[in-house]
């Protein structure tokens, strides 16, 4: 973060960077209280003038991560006549936000357990929303003959666990052109027709 965007950022927005530094770092239940409010330069009691509590602070980052990935994918609605397209599309958003958001992606899939059950069942809702839109593309591009009549249900997990994990393989070299090619790659390999094969 730049000088500048540290000067604008609200005291708000400064204990949440502070918190997924440290929540990453060392985890959610090492980091106390004490710790984050010595870290963001300001009195335990102090943090309460921004956040109920530790738990809906990482409630918070978890929640505002997952709702804008999806605000970054197309909707359901929104389908190209072309699946593979629309495919593509989705793809280079879901890298674009997950890769350049790679701390967020992180705390994400490490602290989740950490959430209350019912906090657990909203983010489980964002994610299953996102889910419904590959399949739809998926089934969308079956329907058209496009992609093999693969087990949607059973696809689109793998798919979106591959695309969760390309910050892990990806080292700073590679540019999000090849990663989105990449991933294309191995994503087509289970959906394109052999050639020769009839669809």
């Amino acid at each position: 973060m730049s000088v500048a965007e540290r000067i604008c950022t609200s005291p708000r927005e400064h204990v949440r960077n502070v918190a997924l530094d440290l929540f990453v770092e060392q985890g959610f239940q090492a980091v106390s209280l004490r710790q984050l409010a010595s870290a963001a330069g300001m009195q335990a009691g102090s943090l309460y003038n921004h956040f109920e509590s530790k738990q809906a602070l990482l409630f918070e980052l978890i929640e505002s991560y997952e709702t804008e990935l999806l605000q970054a994918l197309p909707r359901s609605k929104s389908l190209d006549p072309d699946p593979h397209k629309t495919l593509g599309i989705f793809v280079r958003a879901f890298l674009h936000f997950t890769l350049r958001q790679a701390q967020r992606s992180r705390l994400t899939r490490m602290e989740f357990r950490c959430l209350e059950p019912e906090q657990q069942l909203y983010i489980q809702h964002l994610r299953t929303t996102c889910t419904q839109r590959l399949a739809a593309i998926l089934d969308h591009g079956i329907e058209r003959r496009v992609f093999k009549p693969v087990a949607v249900d059973t696809l689109v997990p793998c798919l979106l666990s591959l695309l969760n994990d390309a910050g892990n393989w990806f080292g700073p070299h590679v540019s999000m052109t090849a990663a989105v090619e990449l991933n294309m790659k191995m994503i087509g390999g289970a959906l394109l027709p052999s050639a020769g094969t009839p669809n």
